[in-house]
């Protein structure tokens, strides 16, 4: 596994269902697929990774 440095846990808007005639861009969870309410920042090598967290998963980002 590639080695990563936990920046920052921030809270993001929770955007509203779309109508069909706009795009879906609501973000979800990397873990499980609901809506995201957290976006995490990591360090990794020479860039910066961002993943989506609902609230559930969040408390089992591996560090």
């Amino acid at each position: 596994m590639i080695q990563r440095t936990l920046l920052s846990v921030s809270t993001m808007e929770v955007k509203a269902v779309p109508n069909s005639t706009t795009k879906d861009k609501r973000k979800y969870c990397v873990t499980c697929g609901t809506l995201a309410t957290k976006e995490v920042l990591f360090r990794v090598i020479d860039a910066t990774l961002i993943e989506r967290y609902c609230d559930k998963c969040v408390t089992n980002v591996n560090i």
